[in-house]
């Protein structure tokens, strides 16, 4: 099979994969209804994909892309940074609020040393766009910061804790609500209000 066309089919997979996690839930979903879906046999599934985890992981992988494009699009020339920062909370409510059935805060638990170094590029990339945006904060005149990379580190790994604070009575084999969700991003903005108030000119 040409390489385009293995692209082509892989992609048809996520995109059903994706499709049914929505609608259904991941872990409600299997990898025969998938196949059915695509009018394929279970067989040409696993040639993409080891296993469903696998098909899950790259599933969040190609909605994450899209996240963090929506981000940095966010950190390109604001006319306001400190409304950037807010915006990227927003932006991170409607995700939830959108793929809340992908069971993300349950894979986010996984310790595997794959997942981990695909949290770590995450993080990182998080902590990019935040550091651009401080940047962006401080030639506006609206931010007075002595090293932003470490600020936006600070920023990112705080408002990170409260994801797996707040929600004191999740358990490990369940995920976070959409209510759990808005609780947590509530007290995201609370946070990064006191923040700002700190790095403000």
């Amino acid at each position: 099979m040409h390489t385009e066309a293995k692209d082509e089919m892989r992609d048809k997979i996520l995109e059903a994969a994706l499709k049914r996690f929505t609608h259904y839930g991941a872990s409600k979903t299997t990898m025969n209804e998938i196949a059915d879906d695509l009018h394929c046999s279970k067989a040409s599934l696993y040639y993409y994909f080891p296993d469903k985890k696998a098909m899950h992981m790259a599933v969040l992988q190609k909605i994450a892309e899209i996240y963090f494009q929506q981000m940095e699009k966010e950190a390109l020339q604001p006319e306001s940074a400190a409304q950037a920062l807010y915006n990227i909370i927003e932006l991170r409510r409607e995700f939830i609020s959108k793929f809340c059935r992908l069971e993300i805060f349950k894979i986010l638990q996984d310790n595997s040393a794959v997942f981990l170094e695909e949290k770590k590029k995450a993080r990182e990339r998080d902590i990019a766009i935040h550091t651009r945006i401080i940047e962006a904060g401080i030639a506006l005149g609206e931010f007075i910061v002595k090293d932003p990379a470490h600020t936006a580190e600070l920023l990112v790994l705080s408002t990170m804790g409260l994801r797996f604070s707040v929600p004191d009575h999740i358990r490990e084999d369940t995920d976070m609500d959409e209510a759990m969700m808005d609780d947590v991003i509530d007290k995201q903005k609370q946070l990064l209000e006191i923040f700002i108030k700190g790095i403000k000119a």
